[in-house]
C-alpha cells in the first residue's frame, strides 16, 4: 500500500457522505473538482489549447503496462450475461449476447492492447455454433494472444447457495471441456469471477476455486457490515482482498486469492465509469462545446487515489462493464483508449488494459502478507433489513427438479458406459438441444441442467415465464434420456417380448405434462393400467454397506405379489391405500379459466390418478447395477392388506417403531411427543409442526431494542451494497420477495384456523406411516421403514392460500386487507440443549458451524436487525444440532435445497415453500406467486397481480403451486450420526431409477453390477461418462469423491484408498489406463499442482481463524500421488477430496452377460 502522504490532495466525497443516488448502475461516487477545467471559463478567456490535445492522427497510445512505484489501475473490460432472468436464455442471446461477442471480437482485432474477459460459456457456445471458420480462427487468435480471457469458464455463472457440489462441478466441467475442445490449453481459465451471486460458499473457494485450477475469486456482492469494516485498511490491515482457505479438510492446499471488487468504493461489479449506449462519452475535441477530457482525467485520478487508500499493494482493479454491456463494443473501447492515453499523459497514476489473471500476477509479486480467512458469506445483507436469504427457498419445485435431474443424468451416464449405447442408436434428439459439447445422448440434458444452475435460475429469482422455460428444457432433454435408458437396458439385459422383439421400457420420472407420470405423487400411467409388469431398478451407488432400498410403485387394487427375477423367490410386500391428499394433488394442475362445468368434469377425469394403492417392497440392490422384479396382481396374492386408520383426539397416546426408532404421538394434541433410538437408548422430547411467517411489505421489525425510523429499499443492480442507514435501523420499506426474506415479525402462525392436527395411521410389516394434517395445505407423513436407520418425513405444502380469512385483518370498505405473503416452514423441536449452535452443509460437502446472531471469526461484531432472516442459511442436503452433554445429534436431510436455521435451543426449521404477494425491488419485477398450471393471471402486468391474485399476462384460474419433498431424520450419538448421515445423504440425493416393462419380457441377465468390487464405504463413484471422449483421445472421465470431512468420524474420515483396477474389472468397464486430471479434466493434476502459488498469510483475529480451520483436526495439505504405471491403479483420497481421471477401458470386452 502506498504512503498516506500521496492522498493528501484527494477531494473525493468521503464514503460516509455517499447516498444511494450517488451510485450509478455500475457503481461509483460523487467527485469534487480538484483542478480548473478548460471549459470552466468563457471561450474568450480560455487558453488557446487545453492541456489534453488529441494525438496526431487520432492514434491513441494504449501500450501501457505496470509501472513499479506508481498506482497501477487495471482496466478489466467485461460483460455480465445472465443465462436467463427477466427473459429466457434464448431471448437474451439473440437480443443481446450475440452482438456482445461479435463486436468485442472486431474491436479486439483492431488493437492488440485491448483485452476482454468472458464467463458464460453456454452463451459463447451458441455464438460459436453460428460462426464461419474464418471468424472462429479470429477468435482463436485473440484467445491465444491473451486478449480474450475466459474466466470461470463454466456453462454459466452458477449460484452458490442452491446447487449441490455435483451440479456445480458438472456445469463447470462442461464449460471447461468446450474450451479444451475448441481452443486447447490457451483457454484454460486461471480465475473465477462470481460477481453477481447473492452469497458465497466455502465450497466455491476450495472446490470450485483452488481444486478447479483457479488462483483467484472475485465477486461484486458482500455483507454490508463486513464491507464497512474493511474500508480502513491502513488501520486494520484487512482490505477488500484476502486469502480464503475454505476447507477444513484440505487447508492451505486449497487456498485462493479472493475478494470483493471495489466498484465505486462500496462494492459492485462495475466502476463509476460507463460508456455503454448513449451514456456521456469522453470528448477530446477542443473545437466542440462538450469537450470534457480534462474533467474525466481529473475524476479518474481522484478516484484512483481514493481507491489506493483502501487497497493493498500499488495495484487496483477497475471492472469496466455490467449487465449485457458491450453490445456495441466500440462505445467502451473508444472511450477506454482515450482514458488510457490521457490519464497516462497526466502521469499521476498509471492505467492499462488488463484481466483478473494479470492483476493477480502483480499481487503475487508484491510479496506481502495477506489476511487468512475461513468463513463464508452467508447470509449476505446489503442493509439492516435486507437479508438475501429468501432465495434459499424460492421456487423450490425448480430446485428439486435440478436435484433429481442431476441424479437422472448420473444414472444415464453409468448405463451408457456399461452398455455402450450411442446417441445414434438412441436416435431421439432433444427438440431444442443445448449447444453441443460431447457426442453422448446425455449431452443435451447436461447442458440444460448446467444453464439452470445459474444464479438467477435455480436460485428462484427469475421471472415466472423464464422459470417455466428452464423446467421445460430439462423435461424435454429428460425424454431423450428416458429413451437412452430404455435402449441401454435392452442391450444389457437382452430384453425381449416373445413375438414382439425388443422390450419397451416406460418411465414415471415427473417429466410429462402435469403429473401424469410422477412417482413423487404416486402417479404412473403404465403401472396403474397393468395387472402385471416387470420393474428394473438401477442403483447408481457403488460403495460398500448400502441399506436395503424401500421401493414404492402406484398400482390399482390391493392384492399384489412381487418376485425377484434373479432368484425366483417371492419378495415380501405391503400394499397401502393412497391417501386423499395425494389423490387430490393431480387435480390441482387443472386451469379452470373459461371451462364449463362439463369441461371441468372431463378435465378431472383426464387428470385423476388411476392408481388406488402403493405397492411397497424392500430390495438389496447391486452396486452400480440393476435388479429385476416381477409384479403380479391376483386374488390369491399373499399381501398384507392395510387400511388407513383415523385416530380420534380422544384416543390414548400411541407409539410406532421400526426396530431402530420409536416415536410416540398424543392424539389429544395431534403431535408427536417423544423420539427414542432403540439401539443407542437415547430419548428426547420431539415435535414436528407447520407454520408460516407473514411476509413484510415494508415497515418496522418488531424489536424493542431499536428506535423506529425509516429507510428506502434499493433495487438489485451491479452497484453492490447499500449504505447502512444507522440512524434508522428498525424500519425499512424493504419487502419480502424472491431474493429477500423479511418477515413482519418472529411470530410463526398456524397454517389455517387453529385446530388439533388430524392423525391417521398405517401399520404393516414393512413400513408404518403416521399422517399428520395441520390444514388442507400443510400435511406430512412420518414414515418408518423396517430396520431403516432413518425417519422419513414426506411433506406436502400448498396450495398456500393468498388470503387469510381465519385471522383478523383491516378492511377497506367491504374488502379485507388480508392477502398476505406466507413463508412456510416445517419445524422439528427436540429436547437437545444445542445452545444456539447448529451446522449446515456447504453445497453437500463440509459442514459449517453456525451460531445464532453471529458469523465467523473474520466478521466484525455483528448487529442483526432481522432476527429470523438474519439467521437463515442455505441447506443443500443437511442441517444438524448437537447436545454435547448427552452426546446426541439430530440431523435433518433434505432432497431439495432450502433455507434453514435453529432459532431456539433444540429446534431445526426449514422453509419448504414461499408464496409472496409483493416484489422485493431487486429487478425481477413480479411477486413470487407460483401456480400449478404454469399460467399467468387475467389483466396482470409485470410487477402487478391480476384478477385472481397471480402475476403475468394471460388467462389463469388455478391453484397455487403445491410441492412435495422429503426430509430424512437421524437421531443418535454424535459418532454414529456422523457415520450415517453421509450415506443417507447419498441415498436421498441419488435414489434408484425405476423403469417398467411388460410382464412377458425375457432377459438373459435379470441382475447386473458394473463393478467387480465395491468402493470403500466412504468413497462415492461420482461421475463416469464418455461424453468428452471424442476430443480427449478416446478417454472417459471418471470422478471419485471422499464422502467425509476431517474429524467427522474416527474411521471414515481417514484417507481412503481404492484400486481402480480391482473395482473396474469386468465387461465394458475393465480399466486399462488412468491419468490423474484436474477437477474439471482440463489439465493434468501434476501441472495444476505445480502452478499453485504459496501465499503468505496471517491470522488477523489472534488465532481464531486458524482455530476455525483446525477445529476438527489438522488439514491434509499434501495430495497423495497417483502412479499411472501401478498395475492396481491405486488412488488415495484425502478427506473431502474429489479426484478426476481420464481413463480407458479394454477393447473386446463388450460381453455384458457376466
Amino acid at each position: 500500500m502506498l504512503s498516506a502522504i500521496v492522498f493528501a490532495s484527494c477531494f473525493c466525497v468521503p464514503a460516509a457522505q455517499w447516498t444511494e443516488k450517488s451510485i450509478a448502475k455500475t457503481g461509483g461516487y460523487l467527485h469534487e473538482q480538484s483542478v480548473p477545467y478548460w471549459t470552466d471559463k468563457p471561450i474568450g478567456q480560455r487558453s488557446k489549447f487545453p492541456r489534453y490535445m488529441p494525438p496526431k492522427g487520432w492514434e491513441y497510445n494504449t501500450k501501457a503496462g505496470p509501472v513499479k512505484g506508481k498506482i497501477n489501475v487495471h482496466l478489466i473490460p467485461h460483460t455480465h450475461d445472465d443465462t436467463g432472468w427477466q427473459v429466457t436464455v434464448d431471448q437474451y442471446f439473440y437480443r443481446n449476447v450475440y452482438y456482445i461477442i461479435d463486436t468485442v471480437l472486431a474491436r479486439l482485432l483492431e488493437n492488440p492492447d485491448r483485452k476482454f474477459i468472458y464467463v458464460e460459456v453456454g452463451f459463447f457456445a451458441r455464438w460459436w455454433g453460428e460462426q464461419p471458420e474464418r471468424k472462429k480462427d479470429q477468435m482463436r487468435k485473440v484467445v491465444a494472444n491473451g486478449q480474450l480471457e475466459f474466466i470461470n469458464g463454466g456453462w454459466c455463472m452458477h449460484d452458490e447457495a442452491a446447487p449441490d457440489y455435483t451440479a456445480l462441478i458438472d456445469q463447470t466441467t462442461r464449460g471447461h471441456q468446450f474450451l479444451m475442445k475448441n481452443f486447447g490449453k490457451t483457454a484454460i481459465p486461471r480465475g473465477t469471477w462470481q460477481i453477481d451471486p447473492f452469497g458465497h460458499s466455502n465450497t466455491q473457494a476450495s472446490l470450485l476455486g483452488a481444486e478447479s485450477g483457479f488462483e483467484s475469486l472475485f465477486w461484486g456482492r458482500t455483507d454490508y457490515q463486513d464491507l464497512n469494516s474493511r474500508k480502513n485498511v491502513s488501520a486494520t490491515g484487512k482490505g477488500f482482498e484476502w486469502i480464503w482457505e475454505g476447507s477444513q479438510s484440505l487447508g492451505s492446499s486449497a487456498q485462493i486469492f479472493a475478494g470483493e471488487l471495489y466498484g465505486g468504493g462500496n462494492g459492485g461489479y462495475g466502476t463509476w465509469i460507463g460508456y455503454d449506449g448513449d451514456n456521456p462519452q469522453v470528448q477530446d475535441d477542443p473545437t466542440q462545446h462538450d469537450y470534457n477530457v480534462d474533467k474525466v482525467v481529473d475524476q479518474f485520478v481522484m478516484s484512483a487515489l481514493e481507491q489506493a487508500s483502501k487497497t493493498q499493494t500499488e495495484h487496483q482493479a477497475w471492472a469496466c462493464g455490467s449487465d449485457f454491456q458491450y453490445q456495441n463494443a466500440d462505445h467502451w473501447y473508444h472511450n477506454l483508449d482515450k482514458i488510457i492515453h490521457y490519464v497516462n499523459q497526466n502521469g499521476t497514476v498509471n492505467v492499462f488494459y488488463s484481466t483478473p489473471s494479470l492483476y493477480v500476477d502483480e499481487k503475487k509479486k508484491a510479496g506481502i502478507t495477506w489476511e487468512k480467512r475461513y468463513d463464508d458469506i452467508f447470509p449476505l445483507a446489503d442493509n439492516s433489513h435486507n437479508y438475501w436469504s429468501g432465495y434459499f427457498s424460492s421456487r423450490v419445485a425448480l430446485k428439486r427438479q435440478v436435484r433429481f435431474a442431476t441424479n437422472f443424468i448420473n444414472t444415464a451416464r453409468q448405463l451408457g458406459m456399461a452398455s455402450g449405447i450411442t446417441a445414434d442408436e438412441v436416435d431421439h434428439p432433444t427438440t431444442r438441444p443445448s449447444p453441443p459439447v460431447g457426442k453422448s445422448w446425455t449431452d443435451s440434458l447436461e447442458g440444460m441442467i448446467g444453464v439452470t444452475t445459474h444464479h438467477d435460475a435455480m436460485s428462484g429469482t427469475s421471472r415466472q415465464d423464464v422459470a417455466d422455460d428452464y423446467a421445460e428444457r430439462m423435461a424435454e432433454s429428460s425424454a431423450e434420456i428416458e429413451v437412452g435408458i430404455g435402449k441401454s437396458l435392452q442391450k444389457l439385459m437382452a430384453a425381449e417380448v416373445p413375438g414382439q422383439g425388443r422390450a419397451d421400457f416406460f418411465h414415471c420420472n415427473c417429466n410429462d405434462e402435469g403429473a401424469r407420470n410422477c412417482l413423487n405423487i404416486s402417479m404412473c400411467a403404465y403401472t396403474s393400467a397393468q395387472d402385471s409388469f416387470k420393474v428394473v431398478v438401477w442403483n447408481p451407488l457403488g460403495y460398500d454397506g448400502q441399506d436395503e432400498q424401500s421401493l414404492r410403485i402406484p398400482v390399482k387394487g390391493s392384492l399384489w405379489s412381487v418376485k425377484d427375477e434373479s432368484s425366483g423367490q417371492p419378495v415380501p410386500v405391503q400394499v397401502i391405500p393412497i391417501d386423499r391428499r395425494t389423490l387430490e394433488v393431480p387435480l390441482l394442475y387443472i386451469n379452470h379459466y373459461g371451462l364449463s362445468k362439463a369441461e371441468v368434469e372431463a378435465k378431472e377425469k383426464e387428470y385423476s390418478n388411476n392408481a388406488t394403492h402403493i405397492l411397497v417392497f424392500n430390495a438389496k440392490l447391486p452396486l452400480m447395477g440393476y435388479a429385476t422384479f416381477s409384479v403380479q396382481s391376483h386374488a390369491t396374492a399373499k399381501t398384507t392388506r392395510i387400511r388407513l386408520e383415523d385416530v380420534p383426539p380422544t384416543s390414548p397416546p400411541f407409539s410406532v417403531e421400526n426396530g431402530v426408532y420409536q416415536i410416540t404421538f398424543d392424539p389429544s394434541t395431534g403431535m408427536s411427543t417423544t423420539l427414542t433410538n432403540l439401539r443407542s437408548k437415547l430419548t428426547t422430547s420431539f415435535e414436528i409442526s407447520w407454520g408460516w411467517y407473514n411476509s413484510s411489505v415494508g415497515g418496522c421489525t418488531e424489536m424493542d431494542l431499536y428506535d423506529t425510523g425509516r429507510t428506502s429499499a434499493r433495487s438489485r443492480n451491479s452497484s453492490g451494497n447499500g449504505t447502512n442507514y444507522s440512524d434508522s435501523p428498525a424500519c425499512s420499506d424493504q419487502k419480502s420477495g424472491a431474493y429477500i426474506f423479511r418477515p413482519n415479525s418472529s411470530t410463526v402462525f398456524f397454517p389455517g384456523p387453529r385446530e388439533v392436527p388430524k392423525l391417521q395411521v398405517v401399520r404393516g410389516p414393512l413400513v408404518t406411516e403416521v399422517y399428520q394434517t395441520f390444514s388442507d395445505w400443510a400435511t406430512h407423513v412420518v414414515r418408518l421403514v423396517r430396520n431403516s436407520p432413518r425417519i422419513e418425513v414426506e411433506w406436502t405444502a400448498g396450495p398456500i392460500p393468498i388470503d387469510t380469512p381465519w385471522l383478523p385483518a383491516a378492511q377497506q370498505g367491504h374488502q379485507r386487507l388480508d392477502k398476505w405473503g406466507k413463508e412456510v416452514i416445517l419445524k422439528y423441536k427436540s429436547g437437545l440443549a444445542s445452545k444456539g449452535t447448529f451446522f449446515t452443509d456447504a453445497n453437500g460437502r463440509e459442514m459449517v458451524k453456525r451460531q445464532y446472531n453471529a458469523r465467523g471469526a473474520s466478521y466484525p461484531k455483528l448487529v442483526v436487525n432481522e432476527p429470523v432472516a438474519g439467521n437463515y442459511y442455505p441447506v443443500n442436503t443437511l442441517i444438524a444440532i448437537q447436545d454435547e452433554e448427552k452426546d446426541a445429534e439430530i440431523v435433518v436431510l433434505t432432497d431439495v435445497s432450502q433455507g434453514g436455521s435453529s432459532l431456539a435451543p433444540g429446534e431445526i426449521e426449514l422453509m419448504v415453500h414461499r408464496r409472496i404477494q409483493e416484489d422485493d425491488s431487486r429487478g425481477v419485477e413480479e411477486p413470487l406467486n407460483e401456480t400449478m398450471c404454469g399460467c399467468n393471471d387475467i389483466n396482470a402486468v409485470p410487477g402487478q397481480m391480476g384478477a385472481h391474485g397471480h402475476e403475468g399476462d394471460g388467462g389463469c384460474l388455478c391453484a397455487g403451486l403445491t410441492v412435495r419433498g422429503r426430509h430424512w431424520l437421524i437421531f443418535d450419538h454424535v459418532k454414529e450420526a456422523h457415520a450415517e448421515r453421509r450415506t443417507q445423504q447419498e441415498e436421498l440425493s441419488f435414489p434408484p431409477t425405476l423403469a417398467f416393462t411388460s410382464a412377458s419380457m425375457t432377459s438373459k441377465q435379470p441382475v447386473f453390477s458394473a463393478l467387480q468390487k465395491a468402493l470403500p464405504k466412504n468413497v462415492r463413484l461420482m461421475t463416469l461418462t464418455d461424453n468428452y471422449a471424442d476430443f480427449n483421445k478416446g478417454q472417459s472421465l471418471l470422478r471419485l469423491a471422499h464422502m467425509y470431512s476431517i474429524g467427522e468420524h474416527p474411521e471414515l474420515s481417514q484417507p481412503a484408498t481404492v484400486s481402480l483396477a480391482e473395482v473396474f474389472a469386468k465387461g465394458r468397464l475393465k480399466i486399462k489406463t488412468a491419468q490423474a486430471m484436474s477437477l474439471t479434466g482440463n489439465q493434468p493434476q501434476e501441472q495444476l499442482d505445480a502452478k499453485k502459488f504459496a501465499w503468505k498469510t496471517k491470522d488477523m483475529e489472534g488465532g481464531k481463524v486458524t482455530a476455525e480451520i483446525e477445529a476438527n483436526g489438522k488439514p491434509f495439505e499434501k495430495r497423495f500421488p497417483f502412479d499411472p504405471t501401478d498395475p492396481k491403479l491405486t488412488v488415495t483420497l484425502r478427506p473431502m477430496e474429489i479426484r478426476t481421471f481420464f481413463v480407458t477401458f479394454e477393447q473386446g470386452n463388450g460381453d455384458m452377460f457376466i
